[in-house]
């Protein structure tokens, strides 16, 4: 093995394709692996030989290689992108993007350098990084799109909204759409140490689409051993309804659905029986809140005296809020980014749920759960179904 290849593959290794000295100790342990590789003892040898390397023998190298037309092209395109190392890797240390936040170390940040290195636009890319826009968003109904808030043209965007460089520190999976988020807008920034983003510094979680904000129940929960069946037993004791009333509503598939098994229990109950409507109410909170994530203080806030348990869509519009918000309090998050980009088909619309946000953005439509049916798609069996988008 000569020096100049493992000098090559030494500097392959190092996030900015070459080493100057004084060496870090990082870059000397890289060296060290190649050499261990190679089995080639004397660094002493590599570094020297390392500093005499100029852009005569380059270009000596160059002429005396046998290279076709496409073989050169790809040396064009090495140089050039190597030559951009300088203004890109300072930019991707400014967003977080760094070798400490991921796994793979230094070659997570050579998928995110090498990714934008080679695209066809990289100047007016460099450009539009020395000064890049907000994300910004409607904030009533959340509603936003990348192309149009970045400017760009929508084939760099797919080009960048691919980038997965591995898992983070944490060993979470860094998903579609989140280093192309950090890379675009200015007060979008990668997260270190847990979570996804940070967005005008708070954290920010990236969702994709159909994503649930929870884990699917697992096996076929009885409706029967739900808070509901403990308010149709208590019913039955105090001699409210019969138990062939009690074995119909039990027996009816429409109860499948939460939204609408709490209104016909309300209508039965207390509507139509005298249940005490507060006895309903606490019992509806204590079980939605079991459901999402035990957090009944967030259930009190949504189900309340006032909500109209006589009307569906408003049962489940109040859950979806729940959800949401139940969620963002179990991941520490402030906002969420909900997109609906895949790679056969690219779709760069987004929705963002900021947390004083998510009233307003539920009443407009913009986001639920399972399905747009007015009675949504919370079923005993499945409590987190995906989320479904309309922008």
């Amino acid at each position: 093995m000569t020096t100049d290849k493992i000098i090559r593959e030494w500097f392959y290794r190092l996030p900015k394709g070459y080493a100057e000295q004084p060496y870090t100790e990082e870059e000397l342990a890289v060296l060290d692996e190649v050499m261990a590789k190679y089995q080639t003892p004397d660094r002493k040898i590599i570094t020297e030989e390392a500093e005499s390397i100029n852009i005569t023998d380059v270009k000596k190298l160059i002429d005396e290689a046998d290279l076709d037309a496409d073989e050169l092209a790809e040396v064009q395109q090495l140089i050039v992108s190597l030559g951009f190392r300088r203004t890109i890797l300072p930019y991707l240390a400014s967003k977080g993007i760094v070798s400490d936040a991921y796994q793979l170390g230094a070659r997570a940040v050579r998928v995110v350098f090498d990714r934008i290195a080679h695209l066809p636009n990289v100047t007016d890319v460099i450009e539009y990084f020395k000064s890049p826009p907000d994300l910004v968003y409607d904030r009533t109904t959340g509603r936003g799109n990348i192309v149009d808030a970045s400017g760009l043209p929508s084939e760099t965007i797919f080009e960048l909204m691919e980038i997965q460089p591995g898992a983070d520190a944490g060993g979470n999976s860094t998903g579609p759409a989140e280093i192309a988020l950090a890379l675009l807008f200015g007060n979008v920034d990668n997260m270190q140490g847990g979570g996804d983003l940070k967005m005008e510094g708070r954290i920010l979680e990236v969702k994709g689409k159909e994503a649930r904000l929870g884990s699917q129940a697992r096996g076929k929960k009885l409706l029967e051993s739900s808070f509901i069946g403990y308010m149709f037993d208590s019913a039955i004791n105090l001699g409210l309804i019969t138990g062939e009333e009690y074995d119909q509503f039990m027996n009816d598939t429409d109860h499948r659905n939460i939204a609408i098994a709490i209104r016909d229990a309300h209508d039965m109950l207390v509507t139509d029986n005298d249940y005490d409507k507060n006895e309903f109410i606490a019992a509806v909170q204590k079980g939605i809140g079991s459901i999402f994530f035990e957090d009944s203080a967030t259930t009190k806030k949504y189900l309340t005296t006032s909500t109209n348990y006589n009307d569906v869509n408003e049962i489940m519009k109040q859950m979806v809020k729940i959800n949401i918000d139940a969620y963002m309090s179990k991941i520490k998050a402030d906002m969420i980014l909900l997109h609906k980009f895949r790679p056969k088909k690219p779709d760069f619309d987004f929705v963002v749920v900021n947390r004083e946000e998510i009233e307003s953005v539920v009443e407009s439509g913009t986001i639920r759960l399972g399905s747009k049916k007015k009675e949504g798609s919370f079923f005993w069996h499945d409590t987190n179904p995906g989320v479904v988008l309309s922008v």
